[in-house]
């Protein structure tokens, strides 16, 4: 009997091990999960989460500015390197949003310009600034969810824009010297970087660079397209720097003529980084690796 009693505990021992043994894996397993949906940017994801910078990384030896991709000048050493703005995105934030809805899209540019100030950058040596506005912009938007349904997961209006615009352009693929009269007006033209107007607007919107411009501006691309033919019968079609500086000039000049602000569009950043190549010694090399309307600045 006593024999048999001790077998019988042990035998409950045992059970209730292996009990207590499969719930601790359970727990373990469930919390290893748990912390796997929430480490956010030490998950490794970090690089697939941080919006781009829009811009090329600055020299760290620079001691002088440079143009920044919104037509002011910046340090020259800025910005930072996708992956030191990533790694200290990182560092400062144990779960970073990824999700596709508005606020977290949001957060992620805000986390990422804050990341960008804390590596003495400032924000306008980046294009984030002007994209996160596009985002903002969208809180009172009725129909945001269905743009947010066509852009990419760190995609924000202001890129969807400039992305159309340079495919128009590209479309027409026109090489070469012809002018206006030629038909290939489309091709030359630079695309303008930020969506047309609306033509009835009364109030204001936020443009590509931060600043408030008219609600009704930019005008269509195929409107300053007319514009541009209409002033010039010669419009400059070559690849060398000073066509690609007339091209931007004169698409601007036609952008004022029909009442709207350089700043509703991306055009004079982009020239800027154009005219700060031509005391570069290296700037034709630079050159041969643009396409046709494409700048330092993009």
């Amino acid at each position: 009997m006593y024999r048999r009693g001790v077998s019988s505990r042990t035998r409950k021992l045992v059970i209730g091990g292996a009990a207590a043994a499969l719930l601790g894996s359970a727990l373990v397993v469930g919390t290893g999960m748990s912390q796997a949906a929430e480490t956010g940017a030490s998950s490794g994801n970090i690089n697939a989460l941080v919006p781009a910078l829009g811009f090329s990384p600055g020299n760290p030896n620079a001691t002088a500015d440079r143009v920044g991709p919104t037509g002011v000048n910046v340090p020259g050493r800025c910005p930072p390197t996708q992956a030191q703005v990533n790694a200290q995105v990182a560092l400062k934030n144990a779960n970073f949003p990824g999700g596709a809805d508005l606020e977290s899209r949001i957060q992620r540019f805000e986390k990422t310009l804050s990341a960008i100030q804390d590596l003495k950058c400032p924000a306008s040596s980046t294009t984030l600034l002007g994209r996160l506005n596009s985002l903002t912009a969208l809180r009172g938007n009725a129909n945001r969810d269905n743009i947010l349904r066509g852009l990419g997961l760190n995609e924000t209006p202001a890129d969807k824009a400039a992305a159309t615009g340079s495919g128009d352009a590209a479309a027409s693929g026109a090489t070469g010297n012809a002018g206006a009269s030629s038909g290939n007006i489309n091709a030359l033209v630079p695309a303008l970087g930020f969506s047309p107007g609306n033509p009835n607007a009364t109030a204001d919107r936020v443009g590509p660079t931060g600043v408030n411009v008219p609600g009704r501006c930019p005008p269509t691309q195929a409107q300053v397209n007319a514009q541009v033919a209409l002033k010039n019968a010669n419009f400059p079609g070559g690849a060398d720097l000073e066509s690609r500086i007339q091209r931007f000039e004169k698409t601007l000049s036609a952008i004022q003529d029909l009442k709207c602000p350089a700043s509703s569009t991306t055009l004079l950043g982009r020239l800027n980084s154009l005219t700060a190549l031509r005391g570069n010694a290296n700037r034709d090399n630079i050159l041969r690796g643009l396409g046709l309307n494409e700048t330092p600045a993009g």
